[in-house]
């Protein structure tokens, strides 16, 4: 089996910042680690792994949806709980059923609070 070679170059201008960011990455990628053990392993590793997370939905799309599936199982939890529930109303109170006050205070408290008004 004869090996299938792809030869390029990796051009970087290191006045640009990114560029200058993936520079400094690729001299200290571990080279003890079987993906970073030359530099074509390491721009391989960085190609296949940006392009498969392009492929896998995004993380806050799945998030929001989510928790749209827990909301909405809330609300169906809760509706069909409340329509179960059977409220009745208490009668209502009429103002005349309620304890009688009288409109006049007993005797002397009057002139008790009359007093207690002239002191200011």
């Amino acid at each position: 089996m004869s090996k299938k070679l792809f030869n390029t170059t990796l051009r970087l201008n290191l006045n640009n910042e990114q560029d200058m960011e993936a520079w400094n990455n690729l001299m200290s990628a571990d080279s003890s680690q079987p993906e970073y053990s030359s530099y074509s392993r390491t721009i391989v590793t960085a190609i296949n792994d940006h392009f498969s997370r392009l492929d896998q939905p995004d993380r806050e799309e799945w998030v929001n949806a989510l928790l749209q599936k827990v909301v909405e199982t809330v609300r169906q939890t809760i509706l069909s709980t409340m329509k179960e529930i059977t409220v009745t109303a208490a009668p209502p109170v009429s103002k005349e059923e309620g304890p009688k006050v009288d409109a006049e205070p007993p005797d002397g408290t009057e002139a008790t609070i009359e007093a207690f008004l002239d002191c200011f």
